[in-house]
This record gives structure tokens, sequence and C-alpha cells, in this order.
């Protein structure tokens, strides 16, 4: 991942095509028992002619920043559970696509502790109340039990601003809990 000062986040803002694929970056924060964490969506249009392929499975490359710019220590969680299954996509020409890139498995903090998760391209941060920039790279590598029209190449879309409230971090787990 470049290390050079990135742009400054704007919501919804696609990158430029790449072979003809365009990407952004969306962050859905969850109320989960027993913890907060933030999921990790990858959206990805089309701009191509033909329609493309590729696998739900890219390498992520993951980098948090804070308010002032700076790194943001990751956490040492850990990680259970299934992991998910790679498919592929077809994404016809003129349309669009998303799905979840972030760690599923990886342990929540619990509510306790005042912080949400971020968990993404192999690594996991504990944030508290304050402004994130999160700066995500995939990469599609060629698979050999993939199809022929497979989509191959680097994305990487505009860096995506996460906002973490006091008031996220108070919720309660709903169902009267």
């Amino acid at each position: 991942m470049p290390k050079e000062p990135f742009p400054e986040p704007i919501a919804n803002t696609w990158s430029e095509p790449i072979n003809g694929l365009s990407g952004r970056l969306r962050v859905e924060f969850e109320d989960l028992k027993p913890g907060l964490r933030h999921a990790i969506f990858i959206e990805l249009r089309n701009c191509s002619l033909n329609s493309v392929t590729l696998t739900n499975q890219p390498q992520a490359s993951a980098e948090l920043f804070d308010s002032a710019g700076g790194p943001v220590a990751t956490s040492g969680t850990s990680s259970d559970g299934p992991m998910p299954i790679p498919e592929w996509i077809v994404i016809p020409r003129d349309a669009y696509t998303g799905f979840r890139i972030d760690m599923q498995t990886a342990g929540l903090p619990t509510r306790e502790h005042g912080v949400a998760l971020i968990a993404v391209g192999g690594k996991n941060w504990e944030v508290a109340a304050g402004k994130y920039v999160l700066r995500v790279a995939l990469i599609f590598q060629h698979r050999e039990d993939g199809p022929q029209n497979q989509w191959v190449g680097e994305l990487d879309p505009p860096p995506v601003e996460i906002v973490v409230t006091p008031q996220m971090l108070a919720a309660k787990a709903g169902c009267g809990e």
C-alpha cells in the first residue's frame, strides 16, 4: 500500500476505473452481543463493455489513521469461527455489486471496554470515540480453478471516514438487554 498522503475522504466516492472496474468502501456500525464492531464492505462497479468475474475473497491490505493523520496501533484480538467460502461474482456491464471484506471471525471486545472493533486486511483495531480514516487496497489474483474472464488487478478505493461517537459505545443490545 502506498505511503504517500491520502486524499480527504469523501463519502460515496468511486475510485478511478482500473481495467474497467471501479470501487468504493462502505462502513456500517454493528451493535452485537456482547460487543460492537464495524462491518466493512467493498462495492464494485463494472465500467467496461463486458461482464467481469471476480472472487469475493480478495487479498486486502488496510491501514487506519486517527484524526491527526497518525497510524492507529493494532490490537491483539483473536479469531474464532468458520472462514467464509470463496465464491465467484459476475458483474454485468454497467452494473455494480458489494460484499463484506472485514474479518467477521475476529474476537469482539466486550461492551464494557468502551471500544468498537475494526478488523480488515489481517489487522484488528479497537477504537474509542473519535474520527478515523480507513484505507484499504484490494488485490484480486488469478486463480487456476476460476473462470476464464477473471478480473485480475489491484484496486485502491478512496479512503473512508469512520466516526465513533460516545453514544455508539454506550449503546445497549436490543431485545430488552
